[in-house]
């Protein structure tokens, strides 16, 4: 069982009415053998041995899964998986996955995977799978997945860019519906359109303006639609 100092302040649901009482700290054996219960936000510390529920938390969370039905701000350790219903602000680091159903800015430091279904602002690494809606920041990994608008640096074996991407791609394949940036890589391609530099084996796009380095370059709309070695469309 478990302890817990409750406070006077409260945290409002977003979507209805309910007030959710706060607590300095909250300890959990696994959800729902906790004090306080899950309605309850946390605004200092939670120590899960298991699995805890609550609705915010607003400092720190450490267990084996990290829960939050609401929003995650500060700093969530978790031995296995991370799970936040809503939004992170703030540092996520897990032996297995952090997954984020919200937006998120801040870090994720995943054992094997970070996913964010919104927006992700700042720094992802994982060695295997980093995934989001929108990013700006740096991604680091096997493959790095963005399914809206990009921003920023990718480093990883593959990296795919399903809406647009502005800044750095560097892997071993390249992908980018539409880019406006760098791509460095044995395989560069464009589906759309794109401007600015790819350098690798194959280098290809649809509709392009810039330049291309490499053992094959396809410009789709280019004077030259295929050239070895250099081609270039301004």
């Amino acid at each position: 069982m478990s302890i817990a100092i409750a406070g006077t302040a409260h945290s409002r649901d977003l979507y209805g009415s309910e007030e959710h009482p706060v607590t300095p700290l909250e300890l959990c054996l696994a959800a729902p053998i906790q004090l306080p219960p899950s309605n309850w936000s946390v605004y200092g510390l939670r120590c899960s041995l298991f699995y805890g529920e609550s609705f915010d938390v607003y400092g720190i969370d450490l267990g084996l899964v990290g829960y939050n039905a609401n929003r995650m701000a500060g700093l969530q350790l978790a031995a296995a998986v991370d799970w936040i219903e809503s939004d992170l602000y703030g540092v996520q680091a897990a032996g297995i996955a952090n997954v984020i159903c919200g937006n998120a800015a801040g870090v994720q430091l995943g054992g094997i995977a970070n996913y964010t279904r919104g927006d992700f602002s700042g720094v992802q690494l994982a060695p295997v799978v980093n995934f989001n809606g929108a990013f700006y920041g740096v991604q680091a990994g096997v493959f790095n997945y963005d399914k809206g608008i990009g921003w920023g640096l990718q480093l990883g074996l593959a990296n795919a860019d399903v809406n647009e991407f502005q800044g750095c791609s560097i892997g071993l394949v390249n992908y980018a519906e539409r880019m406006h940036g760098f791509q460095l890589g044995l395989i560069n391609f464009m589906a759309d359109s794109g401007r600015g530099v790819q350098i690798g084996v194959f280098n290809g796009a649809a509709s392009y303006g810039g330049i291309q380095i490499g053992l094959i370059n396809v410009i789709g709309n280019g004077a030259l639609p295929i050239m070895p070695v250099f081609n270039a469309q301004f």
